[in-house]
């Protein structure tokens, strides 16, 4: 019997008839250069778990959609969407509700740097691997600035679209999933999808053929991810010892995830706490009292979790980038500007500019995978000899 309720196909149809009926207009905005010195590839790929029913619909068995971003040869391509118009436009009306019509219209026509399909840079004879998982309710290339720049720096990554968890997902036949798992209190038990996705994915990166095939340096591999990813990355590491690093991007540990101890290096990049200044209007005085002292409750669970976790770490480091919030991990940090009202920003979008977020975030994320499984000294980029922004400071 399905979990796909009638209830979803009838939002899912009314999501495919809003993007078709009412196209938004092209902003041609465009995500940061990578900094690398590679051109980025990108290839779709579509894994089958033969072994899972699909939750999201248990006819099938579990598909798991995503893509590789690698290094390649420099290429005449041009800027293009981060998924085809059919999927973007269902991207953007789903995305409307959560960051508002005019930054998700923004995100709906920005364009990104990777060229499909190109040939891999034959200078690079074998590259690390990393396995990415986007936030609950994201997609992988909501995160092309990050994992762009990773695979410019000779990287390949692989990023991951957990069906079901992703707002909506389009299928290479035409058929779409929306988002049926993780909602509300669900998501403590749904997140194991994610999980096992991010498992499989390790399992299956040696059979990867074409341009990768032999390209691959399985000695290094690293997981990472947001918010969900973030933690689905430390539960990957705790259950399969080819991780070598884990980065959890802003990932508040829930369920099992409080149980996970990795023995690998462990990195893990917060936000900045929100002043009350930021929140909507509070009804009365008690109402921002008590959002005070429970903000409070709130981080100091999670520092003693995080401490749990990182307890049997060869290595560990907890970094906080001021002026960030939880969804400025993501590209929409681009469109941030559009985002307007408390009611939409609270706890989600912080004062910093996005591209400079999202900077700092791609050089933290590469500057400890280049130290972990490179040897290249991370030095004051992890802040182990003072901090190279100001905005990074180390979290006791």
């Amino acid at each position: 019997m399905t979990r796909f309720p009638e209830l979803f196909r009838g939002a899912l149809s009314a999501l495919l008839a809003v993007a078709t009926a009412a196209p938004l207009p092209a902003q041609r905005t465009a995500t940061p250069a990578p900094t690398g010195p590679h051109a980025v590839g990108r290839r779709a790929l579509t894994w089958t778990d033969t072994a899972r029913r699909d939750p999201a619909d248990t006819t099938r068995p579990r598909v798991i959609p995503g893509w590789v971003w690698y290094p390649a040869d420099a290429v005449r391509g041009g800027s293009q969407p981060p998924l085809d118009s059919a999927w973007n436009a269902l991207r953007a009306t789903a995305s409307a509700q959560k960051i508002g019509p005019a930054a998700a219209e923004a995100m709906r026509d920005i364009r990104v740097h990777a060229v499909t399909d190109a040939p891999f840079a034959p200078s690079v004879q074998r590259a690390p691997v990393l396995l990415f998982v986007p936030g609950n309710g994201w997609l992988p290339t909501d995160y092309s600035t990050l994992l762009e720049d990773l695979a410019s720096h000779g990287y390949v990554v692989v990023g991951i679209a957990p069906t079901g968890l992703s707002d909506v997902v389009r299928f290479a036949d035409g058929r779409v999933v929306g988002k049926v798992l993780g909602v509300g209190a669900a998501i403590g038990t749904d997140q194991r999808e994610a999980h096992e996705d991010m498992l499989l994915a390790i399992r299956r990166l040696a059979d990867m053929t074409g341009p990768f095939s032999g390209r691959l340096d399985l000695t290094r591999i690293g997981v990472f991810g947001h918010s969900l990813g973030g933690t689905t990355a430390l539960v990957a590491a705790s259950r399969d010892t080819l991780v070598r690093a884990v980065i959890n991007l802003d990932g508040d540990p829930m369920g099992d995830v409080r149980d996970a101890r990795p023995r690998q290096p462990v990195l893990f990049v917060s936000h900045e706490l929100p002043s009350m200044s930021e929140a909507p209007p509070p009804p009365d005085t008690a109402w921002t009292r008590l959002t005070r002292e429970g903000m409070v409750r709130s981080e100091a669970r999670r520092s003693g979790e995080w401490q749990a976790i990182a307890s049997q770490a060869a290595w560990s480091r907890r970094l906080r980038i001021l002026g960030m919030r939880h969804l400025n991990f993501t590209d929409a940090a681009l469109a941030s500007s559009l985002i307007e009202g408390p009611r939409l920003r609270w706890m989600r979008w912080g004062p910093i500019d996005g591209a400079r977020g999202l900077r700092i975030v791609a050089d933290v994320t590469r500057a400890f995978f280049d130290q972990v499984l490179l040897g290249i000294d991370g030095g004051e980029i992890l802040c182990e000899a003072g901090c190279a922004y100001a905005e990074v400071v180390v979290v006791p």
